[in-house]
């Protein structure tokens, strides 16, 4: 029994033409029956990748052969957890080790973190939203792997920054597949472009 809390959505709002990661493909939605002419809506979605959207990485994203969804129950996605407030960092930075351990003893292992750093205000098809967010360098998610979290949740559109696939944005430093695969192959759970964090 849940007693004195508030539950709090963390999903972005779904629509055709949505943001979403630059190199994937955007949301499409046809209706193909409307309940006003037709007596009901039929709407076929023919355009959505895993990725659309707030979502959970799981370890299979990046690590071959490793769990995806059904290996996890619904008490692997809850719990307690902490918001830490990194909303000071700058369009397209990295967060560091150094601004991790500002928090060091409010990430607690087989807890939840969440990464504010402001990005969902942003939220829109502009090439700062889509290519400059804040995200997980490589000493950071080192860290992360020591402390073990259980998910660990950002408000950019990946936990790991732009690889520069289109040439468009600031190229991060750390590649996001080494980020993703830290985490994951620690068994950390990755929730991007998480909503509400604040």
């Amino acid at each position: 029994m849940i007693q004195r809390s508030q539950i709090i959505d963390l999903t972005h709002e779904m629509f055709v033409n949505m943001p979403s990661y630059p190199s994937l493909p955007s949301l499409k939605i046809e209706h193909l029956k409307v309940a006003s002419k037709d007596g009901f809506t039929v709407s076929l979605i023919t355009s959505m990748h895993m990725h659309t959207g707030t979502h959970i990485d799981f370890p299979s994203h990046a690590v071959p052969g490793s769990n995806c969804l059904e290996h996890y129950s619904l008490q692997d996605l809850s719990g307690r957890g902490v918001v830490i407030d990194l909303s000071y960092k700058e369009e397209g930075e990295e967060i560091t080790e150094k601004d991790l351990l500002n928090f060091a003893s409010h990430i607690k292992r087989r807890e939840m973190l969440f990464m504010f750093t402001g990005w969902s205000r942003r939220r829109g098809v502009t090439p700062v939203y889509l290519f400059n967010w804040p995200h997980l360098g490589r000493g950071a998610a080192r860290f992360l792997v020591k402390k073990r979290p259980k998910v660990v949740g950002i408000d950019g559109l990946s936990i790991g920054g732009w690889g520069g696939k289109m040439g468009v944005g600031r190229i991060a430093k750390t590649s996001s597949r080494v980020v993703h695969r830290m985490l994951l192959e620690a068994g950390i759970l990755i929730l991007e472009e998480v909503a509400n964090l604040d």
